[in-house]
């Protein structure tokens, strides 16, 4: 399966604010539906329980954090601080922090562990190791969840969860998955992206990738802030 270069519908111009908004909130039970939301939370319990830093819990960085959705969960069950960065300006009434800029070039906030779910798959093989870059310089380890781009996710999608979602999120949905890495051009992304070129010392470096490749997950660890 070649990578797909088509745009996703909901990064269309002309989308209504309540589109999105719907569609945000779709694309959250889609990831609670198929184990993505667990997965980041089972990495961020057991962070949470190794790591306290100056007598306070740790900041959480969501990476293409939509509306916040998972932010608010993240503070809400595990108590940790939290912030976002989107490309697309947040709503007024945000629950959380967002700022709007480019995670690929722009300066991103500080905090010990950044997310990024279902993301990657938005950037190209170069942006995407700048990114890891980027995140080095102002975090201290990254987990970084998308989908992998296999014939099998793909059917999938498209005969057990597309019929359920409404129009926007069944097309997205199965255009996402061809437009993500497969796991080779993700793990050789990775290399390259800390192929001495960050400031930091990597401690560790975890890929995976979950039975019917429905996701893989990097996990870096980087053994000090840059600075």
């Amino acid at each position: 399966m070649r990578r797909s270069q088509e745009a996703e519908l909901m990064d269309a111009e002309d989308i209504s604010e309540a589109d999105l908004a719907q569609t945000y909130r779709e694309i959250r039970k889609v990831h609670r539906w198929v184990g993505n939301t667990g997965a980041v939370f089972h990495r961020l319990r057991k962070e949470s329980k190794r790591i306290e830093v100056g007598g306070r819990r740790p900041r959480v960085l969501d990476i293409g954090c939509g509306q916040g959705a998972l932010l608010v969960e993240i503070h809400e069950k595990l108590g940790l601080e939290v912030v976002g960065v989107d490309l697309k300006p947040a709503p007024p009434d945000a629950p959380v922090q967002i700022y709007c800029g480019d995670a690929v070039a722009d300066p991103l906030p500080e905090a010990e562990i950044a997310i990024c779910l279902a993301t990657a798959h938005h950037l190209s093989e170069e942006q995407l190791e700048e990114m890891i870059r980027n995140v080095a310089r102002s975090c201290r380890r990254l987990i970084l969840l998308d989908m992998v781009r296999h014939p099998v996710p793909h059917m999938l999608f498209r005969l057990f969860i597309a019929p359920f979602l409404k129009h926007i999120n069944a097309v997205d949905g199965a255009i996402s998955i061809r437009r993500s890495f497969t796991a080779a051009e993700m793990r050789a992304i990775v290399d390259r992206a800390l192929d001495g070129k960050t400031a930091s010392q990597v401690k560790s470096v975890k890929h995976t990738v979950s039975p019917l490749w429905i996701r893989q997950v990097v996990d870096i660890d980087w053994q000090a802030r840059t600075t």
